[in-house]
């Protein structure tokens, strides 16, 4: 299969280099992976190295990439291309060997941007929602018959995976402002879902954060599209702040206020919802979405945005959401044991999201134990005080220690920290845990028929919900 819009003609023009192997440092996260499987697709060689391996990694193993575990200056025998993560040190043995060797090196952000750029990118942005409604413009596309390339911060179920090589003219595309690589992108339409305080480690202040966001607004290609949330209030300063040329348009989408698209009759169950769409003061129809809360609401409606400019069927667009398996770690049921004890599991890092996950679990009517892994030490340390106060709703909480995702410990900083703070702020069962066993023992003991356990966070604390239903004979995603 041959990608329509980028070929190995552009890499060699990028870079100033014929380019027949690439290296990936760093090769195990979402995102790197990701790229990697589509350049595999493509015909390149493909190695790559990470600290452990994990379930990404060998799936790039079995399409027949060269995976190493650890780093080393022997990895880049052949590499004609260095593909470098924003975690990775620059004294990195790989990124060193490179450098000594003049071998290109790019960052992921500019390799993603080399697909979206040649193509029309569709790329979403905020701090919220990102993954589920790229996944959700994804399989409203191929409900209307298209095959975008297409990047996911997370393993979509349609999908088999992180990412996929197609052959239309449209790349579909999470973004990453964590390091402001969203900033090399110049898409045709820009989805913003949200924005609020989070990477302050990297930009400093929330005010350099909203002007990244208007950066990123404005790089909009002539006769682009930009589609964001009327809601957020955050998001109206930067609409403000962006002032689009005459080949340009904005579609604003909401719940509460005023915009182009709306929803109204919300119906919120258990494990999904429902509400009409009006779309200019015309109703479109019913949305029947297999996905629980509100914030799912609305990242169903940017995808919906994306579906109208396309000027795909309305009905083809009820289908591909009502039909939506979900992505792996969104509010995903794991298992239930015979006991009618159920564990979900969220990848819910930021205390808004924390907010919005339990709302929902709460909506069970069960008795909610909440597993917390704080992710990144900044992050814990810059938002400390909202983190002490998300956690309101669960009945029993219990945390653990920070899961660094690549960042070096700050003095004091750590999972006790954090638990000194919730305590100071929550009057409910609360307990600190240093490592998953602790916690997979607690719950053994004080589970009860009908609980809810819920594994909150980014990093590897979906393994304590399934080290538990394992001790509990149960296959994960079953009930017996």
């Amino acid at each position: 299969m041959k990608f329509r819009y980028l070929n190995k003609n552009i890499f060699n023009r990028r870079v100033n280099k014929k380019v027949h192997s690439i290296h990936f440092i760093g090769i195990g996260g979402i995102g790197m992976s990701g790229l990697a499987k589509v350049l595999l697709e493509m015909g390149y060689r493909v190695s790559g190295s990470d600290i452990r391996e994990n379930d990404l990694t060998q799936q790039l193993k079995d399409k027949g990439a060269i995976i190493y575990q650890g780093h080393s200056s022997s990895h880049l025998s052949q590499a004609d291309l260095v593909v470098v993560s924003s975690i990775i040190s620059p004294d990195n043995p790989e990124l060193e060997e490179a450098r000594k060797r003049d071998i290109p090196i790019i960052s992921r952000g500019k390799l993603l941007s080399y697909f979206v750029n040649e193509a029309e990118g569709i790329v979403v942005a905020g701090t919220h929602g990102k993954t589920t409604t790229t996944s959700l413009i994804y399989v409203i596309l191929k409900e209307a018959g298209g095959n975008p390339t297409t990047f996911v911060g997370g393993e979509l179920k349609e999908m088999g995976g992180n990412s996929e090589l197609g052959t239309d003219k449209y790349v579909v595309a999470e973004s990453d402002e964590s390091d402001g690589s969203f900033l090399l992108l110049c898409p045709q339409i820009s989805v913003i879902t949200s924005l609020e305080d989070d990477h302050l480690d990297y930009y400093g202040s929330q005010d350099k954060l909203v002007k990244s966001f208007i950066q990123f607004g404005k790089r909009l290609k002539p006769g682009g599209t930009l589609i964001a949330n009327n809601d957020d209030q955050n998001l109206r300063r930067v609409l403000k702040e962006i002032s689009l040329n005459s080949s340009q348009k904005l579609i604003t989408y909401a719940v509460n206020s005023e915009a182009d698209l709306l929803a109204d009759n919300l119906r919120l169950r258990e494990f999904s919802s429902f509400y009409r769409v009006n779309y200019k003061g015309k109703v479109l129809g019913e949305v029947n979405l297999p996905l629980p809360g509100q914030y799912n609401i609305y990242n169903s409606l940017a995808a919906i945005s994306v579906g109208i400019l396309l000027g795909i069927h309305w009905g083809r667009i009820q289908n591909a959401l009502f039909s939506f398996q979900g992505v792996g770690r969104r509010f995903e049921r794991i298992g239930e044991t015979t006991s009618s004890i159920l564990v979900i599991d969220d990848y819910a890092h930021h205390p808004t999201e924390i907010k919005a996950t339990l709302k929902v679990a709460k909506n069970l009517k069960r008795r909610v134990i909440a597993i917390f892994q704080p992710h990144r030490y900044s992050r814990t340390k810059l938002l400390l005080d909202k983190f002490a106060s998300c956690f309101e709703k669960a009945d029993v909480l219990l945390l653990t220690d920070v899961y660094p995702a690549g960042e070096k410990p700050i003095c004091g900083v750590n999972g006790k920290m954090l638990f000194d703070a919730v305590r100071r702020k929550r009057k409910k069962e609360t307990f600190y845990f240093p490592t998953k066993q602790g916690i997979v023992d607690f719950l053994r003991r004080n589970t009860k028929r009908g609980d809810l356990i819920l594994t909150i966070g980014a990093g590897d604390i979906r393994q304590v919900g399934e080290e538990f239903l394992r001790l509990q004979s149960v296959t994960p995603g079953e009930r017996r």
